[in-house]
């Protein structure tokens, strides 16, 4: 993953070394690199984070080590304008603010770390932000009326490019919990890929997940409904010949090259996208579009729709701030609470 070691002489950033420096005093990239990744695993969510986090991380990083072969910077020698012109060049590509400031953060670990180690004398990215985005309150707010919701649970039929009974069988039944689950109870894509079905048990009553979410494990009360089909799911896998333990995943891919293997997260995706688009929900006009999220967002929305408190919803989605479940209300209250309608005036 490394950059290999700029040349001597001729990769030195301009006017960044003193005469009496030369490019056996600096770390080598390969050094950096081995740092950061010894902090990845050691330092970053007090060394227990996730395996996508750490790629991410990685890939960041990367991406910014090509940037600096191609300008011919040493990344030991890099300097805060440097980054503010790394800065320059994610806007330039047209990166949203979020993937920058994941960038930036990312490059800010890779220096605390280098520093650390004194690898570096300073961290270059100190006091460089991320781009403000400009965005209506509710933008990001997309969901499903309880109308489209259902058509959307209606779409889900057989696959006619999968064969086998038993196959069919478990496509439907795969594609309804995994709809049911997101839609129905907001559960998060990646909380869906990491899903096993040791993590499906029941308690006093009632069936649940013990799901790894973002930064915490929570825990997802199952409709009954929704419970009785991962338990048919779960059988018809057993009478598939699958010898199942509590470390199998609960959703698995079921083309013929990977079958029984995990599903992807790009599986996921594409699984709602295709059932969006065949129901014309993809891409209804300019303004509104879905995503796989949006079914998240329909989760929170309906619930609120059907009476349930803000904290209720809180709990429900596994939101530590309120602030961000109150913008399910503010979408809502717009819509139904417009004060342009009480002004009693003939026009």
């Amino acid at each position: 993953m490394a950059i290999r070691r700029l040349e001597e002489g001729n990769r030195l950033n301009r006017g960044s070394l003193k005469p009496s420096a030369t490019v056996s005093t600096l770390p080598t990239v390969k050094a950096m690199v081995n740092c950061f990744e010894r902090y990845l695993n050691l330092t970053i969510a007090d060394g227990n984070a996730s395996s996508d986090t750490i790629k991410t991380y990685r890939n960041r990083l990367q991406q910014f080590l090509v940037w600096c072969q191609k300008q011919e910077l040493y990344p030991a020698l890099i300097t805060t304008e440097n980054i503010k012109e790394y800065r320059k060049h994610l806007i330039d590509e047209s990166k949203s603010c979020a993937t920058i400031r994941l960038s930036l953060l990312s490059i800010k670990h890779f220096y605390v770390s280098c520093l650390g180690s004194k690898l570096v004398k300073e961290n270059p990215t100190m006091g460089v932000k991320a781009p403000r985005e400009k965005r209506e309150i509710g933008s990001t707010i997309n969901f499903l009326t309880m109308e489209e919701l259902q058509q959307l649970i209606n779409q889900i039929l057989p696959t006619a490019k999968i064969r086998g009974e038993n196959t069919l069988k478990l496509q439907v039944l795969r594609d309804r919990i995994l709809l049911g689950c997101m839609a129905l109870q907001g559960c998060r894509s990646i909380e869906m890929y990491r899903a096993n079905l040791g993590d499906f048990s029941y308690s006093y009553g009632q069936h649940y997940f013990k799901l790894d979410s973002k930064n915490s494990i929570r825990t997802v009360i199952l409709r009954p409904d929704l419970a009785a089909e991962v338990i048919e799911y779960r059988q018809a896998r057993i009478e598939g010949g699958e010898n199942l333990t509590a470390l199998s995943p609960l959703f698995i891919s079921l083309s013929n090259r990977r079958y029984g293997q995990r599903l992807s997260r790009r599986g996921i995706g594409f699984i709602v996208d295709n059932y969006l688009e065949k129901c014309g929900l993809k891409h209804i006009d300019v303004l509104r579009h879905h995503s796989p999220h949006s079914l998240r967002h329909t989760a929170g929305t309906l619930s609120l729709q059907s009476g349930s408190s803000l904290r209720e919803v809180q709990d429900f989605l596994g939101h530590r701030d309120p602030k961000t479940t109150a913008v399910y209300t503010h979408v809502l209250n717009s819509q139904s609470n417009n004060p342009a309608s009480k002004i009693e005036i003939d026009f």
